[in-house]
């Protein structure tokens, strides 16, 4: 039945391009002959024309859908991929060149000269739409095969290092966490941990992992902070280091003051004016599409910050909250607010932060040098 619809849409196209040419009168017994011709055509294909079919599951196509953001560098590699498809469609389109209006324009043309063109006609167009389907069909099941890991791959490369292990990673897990709980993932915590948090089965089991795993998770941060090497951090290293050492001796209020006053001190420094565009007002009313601007990456790392700075207002009567606001720990003193759950949580948010920045400055450098290179190789 499929064949059936595909070859009525061929007929169709076919008359598409006769009603662009000049219109010749025909007598009823020539009208007779194209007609016989596309129904030898239609005969002939039904048994040679049947492609495999092919489906990608809906999980990759929910990756591709949650990499909407991809870069024209990624798109030009899928396009690159896409392109034996194309040429292989291409080709078979050119099987049907030659069926058009043009052998019908002489009226001279005879009723055996016509049944011999048809004949003609007949057999190379079968010969030529089988070879060209089994080459369809054969291009087609290579560029499926090789186009699915790459997608995969290409996916992968869109999250930080800790989370490209984790398989079936949906970026809809990853916005509950970044954006709803406000804990971070960028960078840290290692991929067994960060794992946990994504399979985790709510906000209050996420909050027991960072209980349970404090000790491993400060080691992520200190591994991760350590790491820079951009000029652009270098002044705020010394003070991550400083409140990890103090969460680690058991310092946690310590710990967590100083963790306010650094990740404050990043958001100023690295958006400027800019800030309020990322944190929630005092009404209410600003909505995060902001954040809507961002690449993949860059919404991972700064997402924690909507929740970081949820507005807490003591003279407004606000109660004071339990999971980490920078807010509270900057204008209140209360065990509600200061615990080592959260102390370790805005350790989270600093050192995320600091090891996203330093990618940037990273990258920036790299630019300078190359075209730093080009401008004395033009020399």
């Amino acid at each position: 039945m499929r064949d059936d619809e595909n070859m009525e849409e061929l007929a169709d196209d076919i008359g598409e391009i006769g009603d662009a040419k000049e219109h010749i009168d025909l007598t009823p017994k020539q009208e007779m002959t194209p007609r016989r011709t596309m129904e030898s055509i239609q005969r002939s294909l039904a048994p040679t024309a049947k492609l495999q079919t092919f489906t990608i599951s809906d999980s990759t196509l929910k990756n591709i859908a949650a990499i909407s953001r991809v870069a024209e560098t990624q798109q030009a590699t899928v396009a690159s991929a896409m392109k034996p498809l194309l040429d292989v469609q291409s080709a078979w389109h050119k099987q049907f060149v030659v069926i058009n209006s043009d052998i019908f324009k002489s009226l001279d043309l005879t009723q055996a000269s016509l049944n011999l063109v048809a004949s003609q006609l007949t057999g190379n167009t079968d010969f030529g739409i089988a070879q060209s389907a089994a080459k369809f069909a054969a291009h087609q099941t290579t560029w499926l095969k090789g186009i699915g890991p790459a997608i995969a791959a290409m996916h992968a490369a869109f999250y930080p290092p800790n989370l490209r292990s984790i398989e079936s990673l949906q970026f809809e897990e990853v916005e509950q966490i970044v954006m709803v709980d406000g804990i971070p993932l960028y960078g840290l915590p290692r991929a067994a941990t960060a794992e946990a948090l994504i399979r985790a089965d709510g906000a209050s089991k996420r909050r027991d992992i960072l209980g349970r795993r404090w000790k491993t998770i400060s080691a992520d941060c200190r591994t991760a902070v350590e790491g820079c090497t951009s000029g652009a951090v270098a002044p705020y290293i010394s003070f991550a280091v400083a409140a990890l050492d103090a969460l680690d001796a058991g310092h946690t209020e310590a710990a967590q003051a100083l963790a306010g006053s650094l990740v404050d001190a990043i958001l100023n420094s690295y958006f400027g004016k800019n800030r309020t565009k990322y944190t929630p007002d005092r009404k209410g009313k600003r909505t995060k599409d902001a954040y809507d601007e961002f690449s993949v990456r860059q919404f991972i790392a700064f997402a924690p910050l909507w929740q970081t700075y949820q507005q807490f207002f003591v003279t407004d009567g606000d109660k004071v909250p339990t999971t980490f606001s920078r807010n509270a720990t900057a204008h209140t003193v209360s065990p509600r607010q200061f615990s080592r759950r959260n102390a370790l949580q805005g350790l989270m948010v600093a050192c995320s932060l600091l090891y996203r920045l330093d990618e940037e400055a990273a990258i920036a450098e790299s630019d300078e040098s190359t075209m730093a290179d080009g401008a004395s190789e033009s020399r």
